[in-house]
Protein backbone atom coordinates (compact mmCIF):
# COMPACT_ATOMS: atom_id res chain seq x y z
CA UNK A 1 0.00 0.00 0.00
CA UNK A 2 1.26 3.48 -0.89
CA UNK A 3 2.00 6.07 1.79
CA UNK A 4 -0.28 9.09 1.22
CA UNK A 5 1.38 11.33 3.82
CA UNK A 6 3.14 13.37 1.13
CA UNK A 7 -0.13 13.76 -0.79
CA UNK A 8 -1.85 15.13 2.32
CA UNK A 9 1.00 17.56 2.97
CA UNK A 10 0.74 18.90 -0.57
CA UNK A 11 -3.04 19.49 -0.52
CA UNK A 12 -2.55 23.07 0.66
CA UNK A 13 -1.82 25.08 -2.46
CA UNK A 14 -1.63 28.50 -0.81
CA UNK A 15 1.00 29.80 1.53
CA UNK A 16 -0.08 30.26 5.16
CA UNK A 17 1.31 33.13 7.20
CA UNK A 18 1.58 32.88 10.97
CA UNK A 19 1.07 36.41 12.25
CA UNK A 20 1.96 35.63 15.84
CA UNK A 21 -1.11 37.29 17.33
CA UNK A 22 -0.96 40.59 15.43
CA UNK A 23 -3.55 43.22 16.37
CA UNK A 24 -6.09 43.97 13.65
CA UNK A 25 -9.03 46.35 13.39
CA UNK A 26 -12.43 44.78 12.71
CA UNK A 27 -15.41 46.65 11.27
CA UNK A 28 -18.97 45.37 10.76
CA UNK A 29 -22.59 46.46 10.81
CA UNK A 30 -24.63 45.48 13.85
CA UNK A 31 -28.25 44.30 13.75
CA UNK A 32 -29.40 47.95 13.66
CA UNK A 33 -27.24 48.77 10.64
CA UNK A 34 -24.77 50.80 12.71
CA UNK A 35 -21.08 50.41 11.89
CA UNK A 36 -19.06 48.96 14.74
CA UNK A 37 -15.28 48.73 15.09
CA UNK A 38 -13.05 46.97 17.58
CA UNK A 39 -9.63 45.39 17.91
CA UNK A 40 -9.13 41.69 17.33
CA UNK A 41 -6.17 39.37 16.91
CA UNK A 42 -5.14 37.73 13.67
CA UNK A 43 -4.13 34.14 14.38
CA UNK A 44 -3.57 32.90 10.84
CA UNK A 45 -3.71 34.28 7.30
CA UNK A 46 -3.96 32.30 4.06
CA UNK A 47 -4.74 33.22 0.47
CA UNK A 48 -8.49 32.64 0.83
CA UNK A 49 -9.12 33.22 4.51
CA UNK A 50 -8.24 34.58 7.91
CA UNK A 51 -8.54 33.08 11.38
CA UNK A 52 -9.08 35.71 14.05
CA UNK A 53 -9.56 35.71 17.79
CA UNK A 54 -12.21 38.03 19.18
CA UNK A 55 -14.03 38.48 22.49
CA UNK A 56 -17.49 37.93 20.99
CA UNK A 57 -19.00 35.51 18.50
CA UNK A 58 -20.18 36.41 15.01
CA UNK A 59 -22.90 34.61 13.06
CA UNK A 60 -22.04 32.52 10.02
CA UNK A 61 -22.58 34.79 7.03
CA UNK A 62 -21.72 38.06 8.81
CA UNK A 63 -19.56 40.41 6.72
CA UNK A 64 -16.42 41.91 8.25
CA UNK A 65 -13.74 44.32 7.14
CA UNK A 66 -10.31 43.53 8.54
CA UNK A 67 -7.56 46.14 8.63
CA UNK A 68 -3.99 44.95 9.06
CA UNK A 69 -1.44 47.46 10.40
CA UNK A 70 -4.24 49.90 11.26
CA UNK A 71 -1.95 52.47 12.89
CA UNK A 72 0.64 53.05 10.18
CA UNK A 73 1.15 53.71 6.48
CA UNK A 74 1.24 49.96 5.69
CA UNK A 75 -2.48 49.72 6.43
CA UNK A 76 -4.25 47.07 4.31
CA UNK A 77 -7.97 46.26 4.33
CA UNK A 78 -9.69 43.04 3.24
CA UNK A 79 -13.33 42.00 3.34
CA UNK A 80 -14.65 38.61 4.29
CA UNK A 81 -17.58 36.52 5.38
CA UNK A 82 -17.72 34.51 8.59
CA UNK A 83 -17.80 30.79 7.80
CA UNK A 84 -17.15 29.29 11.26
CA UNK A 85 -17.04 30.37 14.91
CA UNK A 86 -15.58 28.22 17.70
CA UNK A 87 -15.57 29.09 21.38
CA UNK A 88 -12.13 28.93 22.98
CA UNK A 89 -13.52 29.96 26.37
CA UNK A 90 -16.47 32.12 27.46
CA UNK A 91 -14.65 35.36 26.52
CA UNK A 92 -12.68 34.26 23.44
CA UNK A 93 -13.75 32.95 20.04
CA UNK A 94 -11.83 31.76 17.00
CA UNK A 95 -13.62 33.04 13.90
CA UNK A 96 -12.81 31.72 10.43
CA UNK A 97 -13.40 34.25 7.66
CA UNK A 98 -13.47 33.51 3.94
CA UNK A 99 -12.06 36.45 1.98
CA UNK A 100 -14.27 37.94 -0.71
Amino acid sequence: MQDNTEDLDERRTSFRVDLEAERILLAWQDENGQEQTDDGICVDLARHGVLIEYKKSFKVGDLLTITFNPDNDKKHMVKGQVCRTNSCNPKSFHIAIQLI
